[in-house]
């Protein structure tokens, strides 16, 4: 059997070290061309992106193991028509996103941004007395949407700030409702959103929640409410979360993920967006970053290589995606 890891060195390094002698593991360039040249009679495929052209050559590939939690990358049309290929995503990075969504909400609530960017210049304008209150934290109704493996750690952490916890999921109901005070419905979600005080989004992309936070959703908020997105940026219509945030509509938001993205890795001179939150001093605006630890990126690449493993050796591969679903 064969594997195809499109990355440098030290990921396939990786990978052979973790598979060993059960399967021969494959390099390329992240391009369809060289994908095809070096793997293109591979069975499985260990990325983040699986473009169309590769997946419709490569006759022999049965799995595509993802290094992240996202399928945005993966072209599941290609796959649907195939019928024949697993894929499977990877959430070890699901406590570090907890962890640095309730820092957004942290950041946004206790206006540190502004303020640290004032006493920089040797203003104290934002000290006790000051124009903005902290927004206290305990005591309040916060709504997480999307209750899979993200949403639980977020859930698990804010437990202990004392606040009331309300999840939505699908159909209403959740394998991990002992979590939070109650689950509901996201057909039913309207009077939840009207009654919390932040909300975080914790789902996945899907045709069913791109835009889901739109011009209605946002003018059910409270004026005072807090968003916080670590999803992906199209769950969200951007000019209507600009407005709302701009018209002081709603208190604030914290956003990680975005609508534009440069097309070199860490490129610069690139707005994420195509209005200005930068320019606002109720956004906390961070480059896609939330899943990146100190030792994130290592325990990721083993779960891809461990779970490949799992799957080379006939065992029932781990987070198989459900295809019509898509997550």
């Amino acid at each position: 059997m064969k594997v195809l890891v499109p990355y440098p060195d030290e990921l396939v390094n990786l990978f052979r070290l973790v598979i060993g002698e059960e399967a021969e593991v494959v390099q390329s360039e992240s391009s369809v061309e060289s994908m095809l040249e070096h793997g293109g009679d591979v069975e499985v495929l260990a990325s983040v992106s699986a473009p169309g052209e590769f997946i419709r050559k490569a006759s022999n590939l049965r799995l595509i193991q993802t290094l992240g939690a996202g399928i945005d990358r993966v072209d599941l049309n290609a796959i649907r028509e195939r019928g024949d290929i697993i894929v499977c995503n990877n959430h070890v990075n699901s406590a570090e996103v907890a962890e640095f969504a309730i820092s957004l909400l942290f950041a946004v609530a206790k206006h540190l941004i502004p303020s640290d960017k004032e006493l920089r210049s040797g203003n104290w304008i934002h000290r006790w007395g000051g124009p903005v209150p902290n927004i206290e934290i305990r005591g309040k109704r916060v709504l997480i949407i999307g209750l899979g493996h993200i949403g639980v750690e977020i859930a698990k952490r804010l437990k202990s700030f004392e606040v009331t916890l309300t999840a939505v999921t699908r159909s209403g109901v959740s394998s991990r409702q002992d979590l939070v005070d109650q689950v509901v419905s996201i057909d039913g979600i309207q009077p939840h959103v009207e009654d919390s005080d932040f909300i975080i989004l914790a789902l996945p992309l899907t045709s069913e929640s791109k835009c889901l936070v739109n011009r209605e959703f946002l003018s059910w908020m409270k004026p005072t409410s807090i968003l916080v997105n670590i999803s992906r940026g199209q769950i969200v219509d951007e000019l209507a979360l600009y407005e709302a945030l701009s018209d002081k509509r709603i208190r604030g938001a914290g956003i990680d993920v975005w609508w534009r993205y440069p097309s070199k890795w860490r490129g610069t001179a690139i707005p994420p967006a195509d209005v200005p939150f930068h320019e606002l001093d109720n956004v906390v605006v961070s480059p896609h970053r939330a899943a990146y630890s100190e030792h994130i990126e290592r325990e990721l690449y083993l779960f891809a290589a461990e779970n490949t493993l799992r799957f080379i050796r006939g065992e029932p591969p781990l987070n198989i995606v459900d295809l019509e679903r898509g997550y």
